[in-house]
């Protein structure tokens, strides 16, 4: 089974980031998590593709194995199971954990999609608590209600700004550091990848030339964002949203579209990381913070 302590770190920024020190970003959603994780509850962690979802479950695992869930105590033990990997899934089935684990289930998608894994292979839940974590299909699942789990719903978002700060390199420079908020935004894997291409291409690199490389790798991953879009109003509250190059009004956007609300849509494209959610002037405000993903989308889609 995975053993996030004999994970090495690495430079690869799909790499899952978990050890203190170079986990960062999400601190209070930890100490939030490990609370209720404490009081015995469940979790449904959900968040789109690469937005940090294993390397916050594989971080839990340290702190509740290696920290406890808080300074007084020890806490029980945490196991990290990857749903999608055939021999984690085995093994946890052949050796069931003991009844006051915490499991983290990571890539829960597999668990409804009815391909190789269903929910009713979960019978063998212990008595101790479970963290789900899984993407749009999880998601749809967890909303309906139809579970015989009592979940509490943990949306994943993009950063806050002053959060991807802190990924910043110490080697870049002021002016490389506005660059890389400007076109990332605060998407971590997005920010990840452009960071080490900048940093790869050091003083040498055209601007220009480093966002059109980035765009470019980063093709495949924008693609799979934009196909867990499954409804047409899905792709026009992001196409408004991006086009209007700025943080816009939930209200002015549902006027756009004709609705009177369009808060189940903005809740899913926040969820998938693709809009982010601020509030701006104690104003509800939505943005597409990433410029390479609004001009791979223009290029690409909206064209």
């Amino acid at each position: 089974m995975s053993n996030p302590t004999d994970q090495l770190s690495s430079p690869d920024p799909a790499a899952p980031v978990f050890r203190p020190g170079e986990f960062k970003g999400r601190e209070g959603l930890v100490r939030n998590m490990l609370r209720r994780l404490e009081r015995g509850e469940s979790l449904s962690l959900v968040g789109g593709p690469k937005l940090g979802k294993t390397s916050l479950l594989l971080h839990l695992a340290w702190q509740l194995n290696h920290a406890g869930p808080s300074p007084k105590s020890t806490g029980p033990s945490a196991l990290y199971v990857d749903v999608a990997d055939e021999a984690d899934w085995k093994r946890f089935h052949s050796r069931p954990p003991n009844p006051d684990t915490i499991l983290l289930l990571d890539n829960c998608d597999l668990l409804v999609e009815g391909k190789t894994r269903s929910l009713s292979d979960i019978d063998l839940l212990p008595g101790g608590s479970t963290v789900f974590a899984g993407g749009r299909a999880w998601r749809e699942v967890v909303r309906e209600g139809n579970l015989p789990h009592t979940l509490k719903s943990i949306p994943l978002a993009v950063f806050l700004e002053k959060e991807a700060q802190q990924l910043f390199s110490p080697d870049l420079s002021i002016e490389q550091q506005a660059t890389l908020l400007t076109y990332a935004g605060t998407h971590p894997y997005i920010f990840k990848v452009f960071q080490a291409e900048i940093l790869r291409e050091g003083n040498h690199g055209r601007s220009e030339q480093v966002v059109n490389d980035v765009k470019q790798s980063l093709s495949s991953f924008f693609q799979d964002c934009v196909n867990q879009l499954r409804e047409p109003l899905e792709h026009e509250v992001l196409a408004y949203v991006i086009e209007a190059d700025k943080p816009v009004n939930p209200s002015e956007v549902a006027r756009a579209v004709g609705l009177l609300t369009i808060k189940p849509v903005a809740d899913t494209l926040c969820a998938l990381g693709l809009v982010a959610r601020w509030i701006r002037d104690e104003e509800a405000t939505l943005s597409a913070s990433s410029r390479l993903f609004n001009e791979w989308y223009r290029e690409t889609l909206a064209s």
